[in-house]
């Protein structure tokens, strides 16, 4: 399988264009079919080029308002035989009507049409994309290659043996351009941990690479190398204009110092512990190829930087996107056989459902001690915190009851199924919790059964704070809105010193001891059953802070905390996420400079991805933890390592 492997990719990159071509005319349009990470734009300007036709090619990506340029582009350019490329017609969609017409007068205006006419498109897939051009076209795929060798090895393959053999920086030159080459791979073949890799999935491509390459050329036309200006170039313009995570640039820029900096430079530099990937001190990009033949064709995570267990995260992806196809491919009605039909399981569903979950919160029970106000005549602001939290469950949790009362009826036939109460029926029958409960609820991954199961263990925390008062321990994760705590606990420090908020910070003290809130759960249905409301030793040696608040209930994912060391550690094999002990958030007005602590970004959920706020940040994400370690932070950095509220299930 090797010996035609390698034949495809060197033919391919060379001939593909012209096999393309001879299918083509002046009325038979190309169009390349866009995937993520993809861009045939560079490849065919060399082929313009080697045709004669590079001076002759007219381009333009397609957008808003772009249309009537595109239309006069091709006008002038169809008697003259010029080639027009007409890029991302996806983000065009108003005007694809008129390229349909466009395309179909082709075959009419042959007298008007140079035979050397040549119309390239470009697009997503789309069901705005006109069928007709599709039918009546040459159409090409384009995907990025998998795996690091063949990623590597097309970067190379593309690349013109007299820009990477003869530099006045000789093997310095040969050594960063293998460099680049190498990171882009290493970015791309990432996006397959998930999460682990990136935060949001970007879709760097050729372009992003060939552009990093002609900046350090211009760079380095004298000789010298001025390393700022192309690291910073490189990272936060080049690869980190597609970036929009402050996380995922924290990431990229410390991968490029892997691969493009000036220890890369020296001989005995590897790329990886294993020292299986290194820069080849070779003259000749023959030879460079063949190095790169020698690669593995599956790659170790440790390239990556990352912990064996990245590849256990990677198959769970794969699994579950697996998974998921085969569940919406079933059919939606039940067969002939001897088990439940849906409706029966979602009936029943819906009375476990009402059976397990409280009507309302009763706010009338909350304790007088936290109705106090201070000397200033303001309320508490924890117990602001605790009431705006209140508000949210209620609303809920009405809408949970009064959903399941409507969709019971629908499946009598007392009310009309609609659109609104089928998709909380489909919902049902896969184990998902339903889009409408979503909207009105809080981040969460977890199936139906888990997630009923952690709202049940919320509700518990919620009455619990709401009747004794705040525990020696607080459980972020089960709030909407976890911020509104650590800010409340914030504010409540402002106040009692005196000091403005905007000026505050938190410190982290990890604590030595493990809690979690099933645990908190199950030693208060234990207190209700014994009435001996003073029991706390589900709690421990925890006490409640003077100032700020102890947290439990938080997860690491990729490492794991060392109790005997007090520090994060990696995880143990196949350890996906490891809990973390309760950690005093504690209100400063400074922290030390430099710190040597790792900056873990704690996040709501695994997919750590949300909606960019206006701050910059996912809503996802609620603050930054600094936990100690005997590793440099970029350690952590490149494996993801990050800290959860919740897992997933």
């Amino acid at each position: 399988m090797g010996i035609p492997f390698h034949i495809t990719i060197k033919t391919t990159a060379k001939r593909s264009f012209i096999y393309r071509y001879a299918d083509t005319a002046a009325s038979i349009p190309l169009v390349f079919v866009l995937s993520t990470g993809s861009d045939p734009f560079g490849a065919f300007q060399k082929f313009a080029t080697e045709m004669g036709m590079r001076s002759r090619v007219h381009s333009i990506s397609l957008g808003q308002g772009q249309g009537p340029v595109a239309e006069k582009m091709i006008m002038n350019a169809k008697p003259k035989g010029d080639w027009v490329f007409l890029q991302n017609c996806h983000l065009a969609a108003s005007w694809m009507l008129s390229l349909e017409i466009i395309v179909a007068n082709l075959g009419s205006e042959q007298s008007a049409l140079s035979p050397e006419f040549r119309l390239y498109l470009s697009s997503m897939p789309t069901p705005k994309f006109p069928v007709s051009v599709l039918q009546n076209s040459v159409k090409v795929t384009n995907e990025p290659p998998k795996g690091l060798k063949a990623n590597v090895k097309r970067a190379l393959v593309e690349m013109e043996e007299d820009f990477f053999e003869n530099h006045v920086l000789e093997q310095d030159w040969r050594t960063m351009l293998f460099g680049i080459c190498m990171f882009h791979a290493i970015i791309q073949e990432r996006k397959k941990f998930g999460p682990l890799g990136w935060n949001i999935t970007y879709e760097f491509n050729n372009s992003d690479r060939e552009c990093a390459m002609m900046n350090l050329q211009m760079f380095c036309e004298s000789g010298h190398i001025p390393w700022d200006a192309l690291e910073y170039i490189t990272s936060q313009i080049t690869y980190g204009g597609r970036v929009t995570d402050m996380w995922d640039q924290r990431c990229l820029t410390t991968i490029l110092k892997q691969f493009f900096a000036p220890p890369t430079l020296e001989d005995a530099y590897k790329y990886s512990p294993s020292g299986i990937y290194y820069c080849p001190r070779l003259d000749k990009l023959a030879a460079v190829r063949d190095y790169c033949d020698g690669l593995p064709v599956i790659e170790d995570p440790e390239v990556f930087g990352m912990h064996d267990n990245a590849n256990i995260a990677f198959e769970n992806k794969e699994t579950s996107t697996l998974i998921r196809t085969i569940v919406d491919v079933q059919p939606r009605s039940g067969g002939g056989g001897g088990g439940d039909t849906p409706d029966q399981i979602v009936w029943r569903i819906c009375d476990q459902t009402r059976a397990s979950i409280a009507k309302s919160v009763d706010k009338s029970l909350i304790n007088p001690d936290l109705m106090v106000p201070d000397d200033m005549g303001q309320l508490h602001s924890l117990s602001t915190v605790l009431l705006h939290e209140t508000d949210r469950f209620n609303t809920l949790l009405g809408l949970i009851h009064s959903s399941l009362n409507e969709l019971q009826k629908a499946i009598k036939g007392i009310v009309v199924m609609s659109e609104a109460y089928e998709a909380v029926f489909t919902a049902f029958i896969n184990n998902k919790v339903p889009d409408m409960w979503h909207r009105k609820g809080y981040n969460s991954l977890k199936s139906l059964g888990s997630w009923i199961h952690d709202l049940t263990l919320r509700l518990d925390f919620i009455e619990k704070w709401l009747i004794d008062g705040a525990a020696p321990s607080s459980w972020v994760s089960g709030l909407f809105f976890p911020q509104g705590l650590l800010t409340g606990a914030l504010q409540a420090y402002a106040r009692r010193y005196r000091v403005p908020i905007d000026a505050l910070m938190f410190d982290f003290e990890p604590i030595n001891y493990f809690l979690s809130q099933e645990d908190v759960f199950k030693s208060n249905k234990l207190k209700k059953t014994k009435e001996d409301p003073t029991d706390m030793r589900v709690f421990g040696p925890l006490e409640k802070p003077e100032d700020g608040v102890n947290i439990h209930g938080l997860f690491i994912d990729a490492g794991r905390w060392d109790a005997q060391q007090n520090l994060l550690v990696d995880a143990l094999p196949g350890q996906m996420n490891a809990p973390l002990p309760v950690v005093w958030f504690k209100p400063v007005l400074s922290l030390p400079k430099p710190d040597p602590r790792y900056e873990a970004p704690l996040y709501k959920t695994s997919e750590r991805a949300g909606t960019l706020s206006t701050t910059g940040h996912s809503t996802n994400f609620v603050l930054p933890v600094l936990l100690p370690s005997n590793m440099h932070s970029e350690y952590w950095i490149i494996r993801g390592t990050a800290l959860l509220t919740q897992i997933t299930d």
